[in-house]
């Protein structure tokens, strides 16, 4: 059953091909009784009886408050052209009734997205075809709920989603534990009243402000299994029936699973990897960009009302190839080319760097057909192994994930072995995931091992091409891991992630492994030395012809967005990013803090976040993480503000974790709740 509360806005159309559109704001209720918040934008029909497909993004993240600037340049470029958009909060979040969930994508999450996929083909503006869609969370669960099937929905479209929670979620990057500031974000978000009325009652209090913190949850899943694969496409890729459309971003966290989606999907299965970090292609850093929303009409065109379109005609694979370029933290355009490709790309090939001494690399092809002029032989006899001192806080360099752009990574490198090529006498274009393989002999019980692919330029600036990170004691399983046994040898084999990128000539090759990636990965405990042994040690490049077999691709140029007339953004202080060593105490401290203020009609709105993160070189087992998050909000004739603090502490067997919540009203605590727990540790 659907209740309209109001109809909000009638947009006229810019041109008499585009339609005008309705937004109305209401609830759904699902078949158990639960309401959830939705809000709708209909195309206006142009003839009688004019219907139209629906598209569902279901999401957490307060469509009312948070996402409310954010939705609009999407939701009127896709109305307007005549498409029915639904919005709907999660059980339990935004203006949806109900408890938290225990979980992301949990099975109440799914089951809900079912039955209102079944809604929406039943809506009275709707042709009875549905479409799922979304970004990073959005793409998540677009991709899950397509594996249950439901009859109505005929094809998805996920940006920057994954298809392994465990391996390549922000809980345990690369299976290794990450403290994310999203455990902060979401579990302060997930603490705040409904809406539009804010109500502080006893509800709110049960559902939502004493909901157990999600990052207890997670610290509490710290090995690969069902918790993590139920729901996982990668594990599941023969549930997936209908045509599914997959964007990502190479400085993106996630740009693995569309690679991996052309691999083991026998579907329709479209893919388009850009230069961009966690964000939208038409508008996303670094450029360039192209107008992906009309991409997705024709795709939605096609597969929801039955049009013809080249879309589905062309090559599987869109890439943007990157040129080497000069690291830079605020790159804007990135230089390179798009390229269609097949998958994998006609006339790829693997190339072997192998680790020698004097911390080089040597080089031949796999196939040792065609070795390029600037090859060089293998080692004639083993080398005696390089050792490696665990350095915990370095890698600040790489970033927080393995996204947004870098700067020079010599800081990094300065606690890596190093290990360059000769220079390049002629360009080498590189399109896939390297592999790296070591030899190793442990230093301790717990390692983390990462490899970061680097293009060393002539004057001695490093960039980052690409990274990747084993936890060694997965290297047999990720399901059953073994701690290490210290002084054993260790074969280890593990992919960095997918990459573009073209050597130019003078530039060398450069592999840096290393045992820590802070803050990005939690350090671990023991201060060791580690071993490698040169001989079976290398790294495999997924090398292409420097043009693709086909034309290049005419993509069109991004379009103006329009946004709210209501929502006005007030100055706040710049977001502030700072990482500082003392020698003395060998205490490495990496310290983000960001504000927001911004106005929607006559609701204010003032937004505070900061982590914290310290490890040591004595002592890594005390490693910390402290988080603080405040969302003051100011209804006319009321101020609240709710405050999270997550502070983690970890030594040799646990993480010592308190989280906070405070509610203040009018300048006064209404309640606090305070969760102190010791979760062990045991792989990480």
């Amino acid at each position: 059953m659907l209740l309209l509360l109001a109809a909000l806005a009638l947009f006229p159309a810019p041109a008499d091909s585009l339609y005008d559109y309705r937004t109305e704001r209401g609830f759904i209720t699902l078949p158990d009784g639960a309401r959830l918040a939705a809000t709708w934008w209909r195309p206006v029909p142009k003839h009688a009886g004019e219907r139209f497909p629906a598209l569902l993004e279901f999401l957490p993240y307060r469509k009312d408050d948070s996402f409310y600037a954010r939705d609009f340049p999407l939701y009127d470029y896709f109305a307007r052209r005549g498409l029915l958009l639904v919005k709907v909060d999660i059980r339990g979040t935004g203006g949806s009734a109900g408890r938290v969930p225990e979980r992301e994508y949990s099975e109440q999450e799914l089951d809900d997205a079912v039955a209102l996929i079944a809604a929406l083909a039943r809506d009275s503006s709707s042709n009875g075809s549905v479409g799922m869609w979304g970004i990073s969370w959005g793409g998540f669960n677009a991709i899950q709920v397509a594996l249950r099937q439901p009859p109505a929905l005929k094809a998805i479209l996920a940006l920057h989603a994954s298809d392994d929670l465990f391996h390549d979620d922000v809980h345990y990057i690369d299976g290794a534990l990450h403290l994310d500031p999203y455990i902060l974000q979401i579990d302060h978000e997930n603490a705040l009243p409904r809406t539009p009325a804010y109500p502080l009652d006893s509800a709110y209090f049960r559902d939502r402000f004493e909901a157990y913190p999600w990052v207890l949850t997670y610290l509490k899943q710290p090995v690969d299994g069902p918790f993590w694969r139920k729901n996982g496409l990668r594990y599941r890729p023969d549930d997936l029936s209908i045509p599914a459309y997959f964007i990502g971003g190479l400085l993106d966290g996630y740009r693995d699973t569309p690679i991996r989606a052309l691999e083991y999907l026998k579907g329709t299965v479209k893919v388009e990897i850009g230069p961009w970090v966690h964000d939208w292609p038409d508008d996303g850093t670094p450029g360039p960009n192209y107008e992906w929303r009309a991409r997705a009409v024709a795709w939605w065109n096609h597969w929801l009302r039955g049009a013809p379109s080249p879309i589905v005609d062309e090559p599987r694979l869109l890439v943007f190839e990157r040129e080497g370029a000069p690291p830079d933290r605020n790159l804007e355009q990135a230089p390179g080319r798009w390229r269609f490709e097949d998958w994998p790309v006609h006339g790829a090939r693997r190339d072997t760097l192998f680790l020698a001494p004097e911390f080089r690399l040597a080089r031949r092809l796999i196939s040792a057909d065609d070795a390029p002029p600037h090859s060089c032989a293998e080692p004639a006899r083993p080398a005696a192994p390089v050792r490696l001192a665990y350095r915990p806080g370095f890698g600040v360099m790489a970033g927080d994930w393995w996204g947004e752009p870098t700067g020079d990574m010599r800081r990094d490198d300065a606690g890596s072995l190093v290990f360059d090529s000769p220079v390049l006498d002629s360009s080498l274009t590189l399109i896939g995931l390297p592999a790296v393989r070591i030899t190793t002999i442990a230093g301790a019980p717990l390692a983390n091992w990462t490899a970061r692919l680097e293009d060393v330029a002539p004057n001695g600036e490093v960039a980052l091409v690409a990274g990747g990170v084993l936890n060694a004691t997965q290297h047999l399983s990720r399901t059953t891991p073994e701690r290490l046994v210290p002084g054993r040898r260790y074969t280890l084999d593990w992919d960095l992630h997918f990459t573009t990128w073209t050597y130019r000539p003078g530039h060398r090759i450069r592999l840096a492994l290393a045992n820590a990636q802070f803050p990005m990965l939690w350090p671990t405990p023991y201060p060791m030395e580690s071993a490698v042994e040169l001989a079976g040690s290398h790294l495999v490049l997924p090398v292409v012809p420097g043009r693709s077999a086909y034309p290049p691709p005419v993509l069109p140029a991004p379009e103006p967005r329009r946004y709210r007339s209501d929502v006005t953004d007030r100055d706040a202080p710049p977001s502030v990013e700072r990482t500082s060593y003392e020698p003395r105490t060998g205490v490495t401290s990496f310290e983000w803090s960001s504000y927001a203020n911004w106005d929607i009609g006559r609701v204010r709105f003032d937004y505070t976040e900061r982590e914290l993160y310290t490890t040591t070189d004595r002592d890594p087992a005390r490693s910390t993480f402290l988080g603080e998050a405040s969302h003051r909000i100011r209804p006319p004739g009321r101020d609240f503000t709710l405050q999270t603090r997550i502070d983690i502490r970890s030594d040799s067997t646990a993480f010592h974790v308190t989280v906070t919540r405070t509610l203040t009203s009018a300048g006064k605590r209404v309640r606090q709740k305070v969760w102190t727990e010791a979760v062990p540790r045991e792989f990480h």
